[in-house]
């Protein structure tokens, strides 16, 4: 009889421990990322759209950091290495934006334990490189241990609408500060050779200077925009400038190769240039900040005739969304690389067209504008539509993927 109960509680014990050992994952890397989830979980997760990335298996001395779009360090007191190899994990509180945003890090070691936690905005690095999640779309998506947000990235097609050739004796410069070793390059790369082509075919080759990474090349920084703007106004008898930047930012300044850009040299430079008219866009995370960077005494420079920022002073910036909770929410899914660029394309390829041209022409006429500003502003509330939240092409402005991104335009009309 004894043992029978013997036998029995040796039964019950072992299928208890064996039921108890099927809640823990033997594999010290599940055991991380269930570690790293739990904590997000129990401290109540963001409101808004979020990743959990898994962004390095990191070893001992390996220093994690945060490098901001002004290219300072978020916690330079944490810079010893770490005391014990693990993974680090990546709280990505705006799912693939420009930079920046909103973050967290936190590394789990091999035996469980939590090494290091740092709520961050800027880029994360690992001994001074951005780990190849943030570089490389596809090892983004294979990084992704929660997906909270539901994004899917489509593979991106090779498009551009042909731009019917309107403008003359304007000129545009067209700029992206990103380098290779920064997170969204190819994104920006793409979306700015779009850009360029775009404005090319709209002004011709000779009235459009490029500003963008090149291998041996001189960095894309506010130098090489200077040089660039120069070069139309001396050879080329430019009097009316587009810029176009894309770029990682906060307020009133964005990431230009590597260096920070600040709205104040913007200013200065088109104050000092008072018989040139300029038109700006600018695509980065809290670009709305620079329509009051631009500003000199609270009064915008009185050359500048329209200057469109992408998203707010508060929000950010993000690269092409389509999916929104696994579903296939975007009105405008044909674009690509970057949303609103995207958009803006396709809608300058619309308004250029014999049937809609005389659109643009009509509404500088009635509002004594140029007729390039008159095409960005119905670019702009073309995207935006009647009710932003809900009918606008930029899915992240809608109500359906939490209104994180939000354009702002000023006019002088």
């Amino acid at each position: 009889m004894r043992l029978k109960r013997a036998i029995l509680v040796t039964i019950l014990l072992a299928t208890v421990f064996f039921a108890l050992s099927a809640c823990f994952p033997k594999d010290p890397f599940a055991a991380a990322t269930k570690k790293f989830i739990d904590l997000i979980k129990n401290e109540g997760e963001p409101e808004d759209p979020f990743v959990g990335v898994c962004l390095a298996e990191v070893g001992v001395g390996d220093v994690v950091t945060s490098e901001k779009a002004d290219g300072g360090q978020e916690f330079q007191y944490q810079l010893q290495g770490l005391d014990q190899a693990g993974w680090l994990f990546y709280l990505d509180e705006a799912p693939g934006a420009f930079y920046d945003h909103p973050g967290r890090l936190v590394v789990f070691s091999k035996n469980g334990q939590k090494i290091f936690d740092q709520k961050i905005e800027g880029m994360p690095k690992v001994n001074d490189e951005v780990p190849t999640p943030l570089i490389t779309r596809s090892e983004y998506i294979a990084g992704t241990i929660w997906d909270k947000s539901k994004i899917v990235y489509l593979p991106i097609a090779d498009w551009i609408d042909i731009i019917i050739a309107r403008i003359t004796r304007k000129g545009a410069v067209i700029t992206s500060g990103l380098t290779p070793s920064q997170s969204l390059y190819a994104e920006a790369r793409d979306a700015r050779d779009l850009v360029s082509t775009s404005f090319k075919t709209l002004m011709g080759a000779d009235k459009v200077r490029d500003v963008k990474y090149t291998v041996g090349g001189p960095a894309p920084n506010w130098t090489a925009v200077q040089n660039a703007m120069n070069d139309l106004l001396t050879n080329e008898k430019i009097n009316h400038m587009t810029l176009y930047f894309v770029a990682h930012g906060n307020i009133n300044l964005m990431n230009l190769g590597g260096t920070t850009f600040y709205a104040s040299q913007l200013r200065s430079y088109i104050q000092e240039h008072a018989n040139t008219t300029f038109c700006l866009i600018i695509e980065s995370c809290h670009a709305g900040s620079w329509l009051d960077g631009l500003k000199s005494g609270g009064v915008m420079p009185a050359n500048i005739e329209i200057a469109i920022t992408t998203t707010s002073s508060s929000k950010s910036a993000y690269p092409d969304w389509d999916h929104v909770g696994g579903v296939l929410a975007d009105f405008n899914p044909s674009d690509v690389y970057v949303e609103w660029s995207g958009d803006f394309l396709q809608k300058m390829a619309y308004f250029t067209s014999d049937a809609h041209w005389p659109e643009v022409q009509t509404y500088a006429t009635t509002y004594s504008t140029s007729d390039i500003a008159a095409l960005l502003y119905k670019c702009f509330t073309a995207i935006k539509g009647a009710t932003p939240q809900t009918t606008s092409l930029t899915l992240t402005e809608r109500t359906i993927a939490g209104f994180i991104q939000d354009p702002k335009v000023y006019r002088d009309w």
